[in-house]
């Protein structure tokens, strides 16, 4: 049963050091070494085994295998089952056991996401926005905003209509988030995006849609850590809407446009600019807009 864990405990471990945090690493600059599990301890008397079946003394305790990051855990205690302290281990590196309320986690999250000083970095890449007061716990129904902005334009001078009303770590991914839709614009429309319209980003509601299947509790909108875009529009030619001309996957897009909504959510997804971009080809309940966040690596 634990070789069959091993696998998914390690992957689960590398996932747990991932963030849509401003400054977060990505899983490129980590590099191939982070998705290599360390070797699994040798069963006590195994060597042995191999070597013809003649008993040994028992093997010493096997110290604990490295983390990401490069820093050695304290040795794991003695374990009868060999193996199974390592996959101990991991899978407290992978944060799998006794874990908060989801809900809980979310706040944790976006919580720690930005320090004090988030709204003068993001003042500093030109976004226009007005601060909202910092809430230090959740409400009632676990939501609230840690520190919130409510952002009329973003760093390349995108206007949002209507405005973001975001948590500051989220409005300082539209840094990235916006280079990748310009660089998408000028590739397939020839032309800058100057206003998306949005269908929301801060609202205390429960999960929609088919993520409910996998996620219990409340949406990352209800810490504004998410938002929905329902169309750009770029300075020359006519507006993109997602309704109209996102193509779902398995047919190839025959427009402009429908061009540039592929681009730009295969980009957002593989750079890591934001956790997760649903859309249309997700659920019926995105068939209008791309859904963005910056929420916990797990849905679960």
């Amino acid at each position: 049963m634990h070789a069959r864990l091993l696998p998914g405990l390690a992957a689960a471990a590398v996932i747990s050091v991932m963030s849509c945090s401003h400054g977060s690493p990505t899983l490129s600059e980590l590099g191939g070494a982070a998705l290599i599990a360390p070797p699994a301890p040798a069963l006590p008397g195994a060597a042995s085994a191999l070597a013809g079946g003649a008993s040994a003394s028992p093997a010493p305790a096997v110290a604990a295998p490295p983390v990401a990051g490069g820093e050695l855990a304290p040795p794991a205690p003695a374990s009868s089952g060999g193996a199974g302290a390592w996959v101990d281990h991991l899978a407290d590196a992978a944060g799998l056991r006794e874990r908060p309320p989801r809900a809980q986690r979310q706040w944790n999250h976006i919580a720690a996401a930005a320090g004090a000083e988030c709204r003068d970095a993001l003042k500093s890449t030109g976004a226009r926005f007005q601060p909202i007061p910092d809430t230090q716990k959740p409400n009632k129904k676990g939501c609230g905003i840690p520190r919130g902005v409510l952002l009329r334009r973003g760093p390349t001078g995108v206007v949002y209509s209507p405005p973001l009303q975001i948590d500051c770590s989220l409005a300082l991914r539209l840094v990235d988030i916006e280079r990748v839709i310009q660089e998408e614009a000028e590739a397939h429309l020839g032309s800058p995006i100057t206003r998306i319209s949005t269908l929301g980003s801060y609202a205390c509601r429960e999960v929609v849609g088919r993520m409910r299947k996998w996620s219990e509790g409340l949406s990352e909108h209800s810490f504004g850590n998410a938002f929905d875009i329902a169309r750009f529009t770029p300075k020359r030619g006519r507006a993109i809407s997602v309704l109209r001309d996102y193509v779902l996957y398995g047919k190839e897009p025959s427009t402009r446009e429908g061009h540039f909504l592929r681009s730009v959510t295969r980009r957002l997804r593989a750079d890591g600019a934001a956790s997760r971009v649903l859309g249309p080809d997700f659920d019926a309940s995105h068939r209008d807009h791309l859904h963005v966040d910056c929420g916990t690596p797990r849905w679960y």
